[in-house]
């Protein structure tokens, strides 16, 4: 149903990408940290080899219920075109023995479903799980503002997910960490995850990444590490005799073809981190000719590729609630057909078919092959193997840990198993029915019921599934091969680092400007003196610290 990055692709993607305060090995946006005394030094920054950590992280055992008949390359997912005819039931026993109800909160990208009492999903997986998991659901586009006062009062959940990018937003995390959830180390290192198989199958790169403080705090959502994708709305392109771009001039023009104010129609919705890269700037940081640091936004490509974004907005062909509000949830309008082109996390293109198919046969909607501005060779920025973790409340004791990471080894039962399904479509018959090629259809009352919930208290290996939806699976898979072939190389790969915290703090300061600058409030010769200002403020500090990283680790 759902792969990282359901939410809106707007301010936080610039912000998790900006390298300037993120904890960073391919470039995503996860804040994490470990240091030899065993407290993380989110003041002054830290980084380590992911190798050093080998100690703290489960031993991986493969478990494969099906095969996948288009296997992923280059780090892409595999993908299945069909259902399996028989589903395998990977857990015989219900984790929760006590019966005890588990508190839980998890973001949602899409209409909240009934809450537990009122919710025949809810019940058919709660049965199997041997307790009621009462969810608190929060809207995705507002959770990183509900996640700071819970952290800050210290009331959590048992059991709390947390997506990256808000991580980087949340001052002191580390020392939130630290103070309110559990060390799952004892529970999970080397040969004891293999009291959770379903745990022990998620990549070891994956479960690097929920080290905090020498501690393995957190169990991931892995990652192929494609942050988003650019989705054109293809029906309606053909309507219009439109082709997908292949370049900035194709951008352009399509922005003057597709926008037409009288009919409620733009062609375009927030595209800036697409158009940066497709400049070629890097994701965080590279090396000039001398061997000097560069963020990305003191390259020459970024600057292009802002003075190509207010472009966009002041020639009309950006939708007018975007402009007025970077923070806007773009997929009513996407999905409505007021906008054409937006972009968005790669888990939201299922999603949007789930919602839409139904009410609109019509819709199709698609994902933009890589593309260069000049029309040559193109980069794709990558993001961490693991991009949202869920945590466990410290303190419950040692019976009720091994309960919860039982209910998050049902959560991380992998595609072909009967605990995937019941998570992803609830109960056959009532919530779904079978099409012909096997593949599950939510019916009314699962549309209803049926909501991201189980999946985003726990992460599984990412596979390509959703076959109900006709051409989904070839078409995401081909997107994702050729996206993953074309990883920009990163000067970091292997090396976890969290960035100073006065670095982490420039993030939003520069982004505001930024946002002025392409809505006209502000001139792109501002860009300038907003470098400037990242550089004195701590930017040039930062550019030391990433450099000591590299020298320390002979790059």
């Amino acid at each position: 149903m759902t792969g990282l990055g359901g939410g809106s692709s707007n301010r936080r993607t610039f912000l998790s990408l900006l390298g300037a305060g993120t904890a960073v090995v391919t470039g995503g946006a996860t804040l994490s940290a470990c240091s030899s005394d065993g407290k993380a030094s989110s003041a002054t920054g830290h980084a380590e080899t992911e190798d050093k950590l080998a100690g703290l992280l489960p031993k991986y055992i493969s478990y494969e219920p099906v095969k996948p008949d288009l296997p992923g390359q280059n780090g892409a997912d595999p993908g299945f075109t069909k259902y399996p005819a028989q589903l395998q039931r990977a857990l015989p026993d219900k984790p929760v023995t006590s019966g005890k109800e588990v508190s839980a909160m998890t973001p949602l990208w899409g209409p909240l479903p009934p809450g537990l009492g009122k919710n025949t999903y809810f019940d058919a997986n709660n049965e199997r799980i041997g307790a009621p998991v009462r969810f608190n659901v929060v809207n995705g586009i507002e959770y990183g503002d509900k996640l700071g006062p819970v952290l800050a009062a210290g009331n959590v959940p048992e059991l709390l997910c947390i997506p990256g990018w808000e991580i980087s937003g949340q001052t002191r995390f580390s020392q939130a960490v630290d103070k309110l959830f559990e060390d799952l180390t004892p529970h999970l290192a080397g040969d004891k995850a293999a009291a959770y198989p379903m745990l022990a199958n998620l990549p070891t790169r994956a479960w690097a990444y929920g080290v905090w403080n020498s501690q393995l705090k957190a169990v991931p959502f892995p990652s192929n590490g494609l942050p988003w994708a650019l989705y054109y709305r293809k029906d309606l392109f053909t309507k219009f005799s439109a082709e997908p771009p292949k370049n900035m001039d194709d951008v352009l023009a399509l922005g003057k073809e597709l926008t037409d104010a009288k009919a409620n129609r733009w062609a375009f919705g927030s595209i800036s981190d697409e158009v940066a890269r497709a400049f070629r700037a890097p994701a965080n940081w590279r090396k000039d000719s001398s061997g000097k640091l560069l963020n990305k936004i003191e390259t020459p490509e970024f600057e292009e590729a802002v003075a190509f974004t207010r472009k966009l907005f002041q020639s009309g062909y950006v939708h007018p609630t975007v402009v007025g509000n970077s923070g806007t949830d773009q997929k009513p309008l996407f999905e409505g057909g007021q906008i054409l082109v937006y972009q968005d996390g790669p888990g939201s293109w299922a999603e949007a078919l789930q919602r839409q198919l139904s009410i609109n046969p019509s819709f199709d909607m698609q994902a933009v092959t890589p593309f260069a501005h000049d029309g040559g060779d193109a980069i794709v920025w990558g993001g961490d193997p693991a991009g949202i973790f869920t945590f466990v409340k410290k303190g419950v004791g040692e019976q009720r840990i091994k309960e919860l990471l039982g209910v998050l080894n049902y959560c991380a039962a992998p595609f072909g198993t009967e605990e995937y399904q019941l998570a992803n479509y609830g109960v056959e018959g009532k919530h779904y029915t079978k099409e012909s090629s096997g593949a599950p259809k939510l019916t009314a009352l699962g549309s209803k019921e049926v909501a991201n919930t189980y999946v985003f208290l726990g992460g599984r290996p990412e596979a390509i599934t959703q076959s109900q939806y006709p051409g989904y699976v070839q078409a995401m898979s081909a997107w994702q091969n050729e996206s993953c072939k074309r990883f920009e190389k990163n000067l970091f790969e292997g090396i976890r680092v969290e960035a100073p915290s006065k670095l982490a703090a420039l993030n939003q300061p520069f982004d505001d400007k930024l946002q002025d600058i392409f809505r006209g409030r502000r001139p792109v010769s501002e860009l300038k003196s907003a470098v400037q200002a990242w550089r004195t403020g701590g930017g040039d500090e930062g550019r030391d610290f990433y450099a000591k990283v590299l020298s320390d680790n002979g790059r």
